[in-house]
C-alpha cells in the first residue's frame, strides 16, 4: 500500500479547522505563533525523519509544487480529492492505467483509450489484474 501524501493545504485544514469558514481570520505565516508553525510542520518533519528513502521524492514534489501556476495547483488539489474518494478497486484500475500510459506516445494513448472503451467490464478487470503488481 502506498504511503499517504502530505499536502500543504491538508496540513493547514487539519491545523485550522475553521479555515473553511473564516479564511480571512487567520494570520499570514509570519504572524503565526511558534506553536502554530510547529503544528503545521511537525507531520512533514516526522515523515522526513522516519522515511529517509522518501526524502528525494518529497523534495522533488515540493520543488514541482513551487513551479506550478495557481491553476495547476487547483487541478492538483482536485485530482487529490478525487483520488481520496475512490474505492480501492477504482484506485487499482487508475494506477494500472497510469503506469501503462505514462511512457506511451499520444497516438498509443488514443489507441488504448479506444480499446478500453470497447472492453467489457470483465475484460477491463482482467487487463488491470494483468498489470497490477501482487500485493497492490
Amino acid at each position: 500500500m502506498s504511503k499517504p501524501i502530505l499536502w500543504p493545504a491538508l496540513l493547514v485544514v487539519l491545523a485550522f479547522p475553521a479555515l473553511a469558514v473564516q479564511p480571512a481570520a487567520l494570520p499570514a505565516w509570519d504572524q503565526l505563533t511558534p506553536a502554530q508553525r510547529e503544528l503545521l510542520t511537525a507531520p512533514l518533519r516526522e515523515h522526513w525523519n522516519t522515511e529517509p528513502e522518501a526524502r528525494s521524492r518529497l523534495l522533488q514534489r515540493a520543488q514541482r509544487w513551487q513551479q506550478m501556476t495557481p491553476e495547476q495547483r487547483m487541478r492538483a488539489h482536485h485530482g487529490f480529492d478525487r483520488w481520496e474518494k475512490m474505492d480501492p478497486a477504482k484506485r487499482r484500475t487508475m494506477r494500472a492505467l497510469f503506469h501503462a500510459m505514462r511512457d506511451m506516445t499520444p497516438a498509443q494513448r488514443d489507441t488504448l483509450r479506444q480499446q478500453w472503451r470497447a472492453m467489457t467490464p470483465a475484460q477491463r478487470q482482467a487487463w488491470v489484474q494483468a498489470r497490477t503488481p501482487s500485493g497492490d
